[in-house]
């Protein structure tokens, strides 16, 4: 069927269809030049969205037909007269139409056949199911409870798949996604006390991360592989190790480039662990 005969049946045809002729405009194209708006004028209003189609590739109907509306433009009628746009409105009968097509989850085909029953237009059809509660909001997810933020609070610093099978291990379905968003939300402290990453200690040592890997492939640093995330790299190295390290290769550090608050606070952990030993 050509793009005449579908405007001959009727807008509501016509828009659902869709045409574009040519590639549809994306990105910075898809903004409405002076020049466009100006062929849209001229063509608009003798040959409605069809004749507007031919002038402007690269715009679909729905486009051309929104914008027309924007400026205020209209097509005469078989009486020469300007009549304004439909506007659409329902019914019990209409509605409970939509109810008995809501059932179950529609295809496109389907709300295309309940629309031509109701004689609207799919795209109203989809608002007004919308309107009635028949479709659940796509992505929505439902609020965290305070089992849920408990949780993921207490073990913000792990990584967030471990935090997804810690929340699914106790009855909650959240995505790794929603995890990350609402830790930021919270401004939860993602730092773990007792281990640091690669990146981390590199930094703390005035060190790169290449040598930190180094010292790890020489076996000199104890550390583990845990899961990679687009933030963290996936050695994860304990407190404990790090002070034996320091211990065990005092000639390969300069303490110079050490960050000395945390280099204090590391060696009095170890006395203070000496000392709860000792008693």
């Amino acid at each position: 069927m050509n793009i005449a005969t579908r405007e001959v049946s009727g807008i509501r045809e016509l828009l659902d269809h869709n045409p574009v002729v040519g590639a549809a405009r994306a990105g910075a194209k898809r903004f409405w030049t002076g020049r466009e708006e100006k062929l849209l004028r001229a063509h608009y209003s003798a040959g409605g969205v069809t004749a507007c189609l031919a002038a402007l590739p690269g715009r679909t109907a729905s486009s051309i037909y929104q914008r027309a509306a924007v400026l205020g433009l209209r097509v005469p009628g078989a009486n020469g007269k300007v009549n304004e746009r439909q506007a659409w409105s329902s019914s019990d009968a209409i509605d409970a139409i939509i109810r008995r097509a809501y059932q179950k989850t529609p295809t496109k085909n389907d709300v295309q056949a309940c629309a031509a029953t109701c004689g609207r237009p799919r795209w109203w059809v989809s608002k007004r199911a919308a309107k009635l509660g028949l479709v659940t909001p796509r992505f929505k997810q439902a609020p965290w409870c305070a089992a849920e933020l408990d949780l993921i609070g207490d073990n913000a610093h792990k990584a967030p798949a471990t935090l997804r099978r810690l929340l699914k291990s106790k009855g909650f379905d959240r995505t790794e996604t929603a995890i990350i968003v609402k830790l930021k939300r919270l401004g939860a402290d993602r730092t773990d006390p007792h281990h640091l990453n690669a990146n981390q200690l590199a930094g703390v040592m005035g060190v790169d991360r290449k040598t930190v890997a180094a010292w790890i492939a020489k076996g000199w640093l104890k550390a583990t592989r845990r899961e990679v995330t687009t933030t963290d790299d996936f050695w994860w190295i304990h407190r404990r190790d790090i002070r034996r390290f320091i211990v065990d290769n005092v000639a390969a550090i300069d303490l110079r480039k050490v960050e000395k608050f945390w280099f204090v606070d590391l060696l009095a952990e170890r006395a203070g662990e000496k000392r709860e030993a000792a008693e």
